[in-house]
């Protein structure tokens, strides 16, 4: 009878047991539960300037764990180099761009997109909500994030707005020495053939891409500076060494605000557009986190942040930033009126690779070495 009461005793001791140490597994420790936008790890980037910025990517770190290492590059035929020579997952995120979407996924680098996992693009401008630039084959690869244009920048002390509406001024003996111009082709040129009545620059060849050539090496007495980066370009306009350029907002807004007497016009014969894009690399090692990347920096609040960068201001897609900003800013990069903004873009050509491309770079490298 003892060894039964004994025996009873223990099992009732072993369920109690039992009972407290299922208990204690289904009370988790608060501080050991993960929070559900944890993604954790690190995430490389290759940007142009303003996207590696600390206002854009802390509040990311902290809402994702993510570690975020980035490197940025000055023009996109860099970056076509840079991931060319990059062992598979290097890189998750890139901005290129966005002509060069297309020759990323022909070389297999970027991996489409949903687009349903980014619901912000219904909220961009119409233009870029269905940028044709961002789709191959009709499947989404990118996803715009940055985008201005290049008319005529001017030193209003100097030279009238009147002088300056027309691409003509360029050639003004007055003002010989006195252009600086952004290191690439593709805007300089591009803003030439505009001036030669071409609706669609890029696509000039043939006798038309002579006259183009010719128009360009016509231009060199008048350049006094070729510059290597934007930082450069806004010096030599900043120091008053030159007084001219091809270029937008970009060149514009950031002097102006420093008290500087730019201003920035379309002119009549027209401009060209840059837009910069996101696209996830197809050997991402943290997919998860790219793609939080993309969907965060097209929100109102981080594309307010990336329009506003300290690389350079320029308008973004989504009309929803202007929530963000404070109203002088907003109407500096026009983005107050949603109405100006398509006007203007009616206006610009969309820029691409020209099908001829080594044609056009062997012309500037000509041009840059004229003396």
């Amino acid at each position: 009878m003892k060894k039964k009461s004994l025996f009873l005793l223990l099992l009732l001791l072993l369920s109690v047991l039992l009972v407290i140490g299922c208990g204690e597994q289904e009370v988790a420790d608060p501080d050991e539960e993960a929070d559900e936008d944890y993604i954790g790890g690190t995430l490389n980037i290759l940007v142009m300037p303003g996207y590696e910025e600390e206002q854009l990517i802390q509040p990311f770190e902290e809402k994702y764990g993510v570690t975020v290492n980035s490197r940025v590059y000055p023009s996109s035929d860099q970056m076509f180099s840079i991931l060319s020579a990059a062992e598979p997952g290097d890189w998750d995120v890139v901005t290129p761009d966005t002509p060069w979407v297309e020759r990323l996924v022909g070389a297999d680098m970027i991996a489409p997109l949903e687009q349903e996992d980014f619901p912000e693009i219904d909220n961009f401008y119409e233009h870029w909500q269905d940028f044709e630039q961002v789709f191959v084959d009709d499947e989404l690869y990118a996803v715009v994030s940055r985008w201005g244009y290049y008319g005529i920048v001017y030193n209003s002390d100097y030279i009238s707005e009147e002088e300056a509406s027309s691409i003509e001024v360029m050639w003004d003996p007055e003002y010989e020495g006195k252009i600086v111009l952004f290191d690439w082709y593709l805007p300089n040129m591009g803003m030439l053939g505009r001036y030669l009545g071409e609706e669609d620059p890029y696509d000039i060849t043939g006798d038309d891409f002579d006259e183009l050539e010719e128009l360009l090496y016509s231009l060199r007495d008048q350049v006094g500076v070729i510059a290597a980066t934007n930082s450069d370009t806004i010096q030599a306009l900043a120091d008053e060494s030159t007084w001219l350029s091809f270029g937008g907002e970009w060149l514009q807004v950031i002097l102006k605000g420093e008290g500087y007497p730019i201003e920035v016009v379309v002119p009549e014969e027209g401009g060209v557009s840059w837009t910069e894009s996101l696209a996830i690399m197809k050997d991402s090692q943290n997919p998860e986190a790219a793609k939080a990347f993309v969907q965060y920096l097209t929100t109102p609040e981080a594309q307010a942040k990336l329009a506003l960068s300290d690389a350079f201001h320029s308008t973004v897609p989504n009309v929803k930033a202007v929530e963000h900003m404070d109203p002088e800013q907003a109407s500096i990069l026009r983005m107050d009126d949603p109405d100006l903004i398509t006007e203007m873009l009616e206006r610009i050509s969309t820029r691409k690779v020209p099908e001829n491309e080594d044609k056009w770079q062997n012309a500037w490298e000509e041009f840059k070495g004229m003396q």
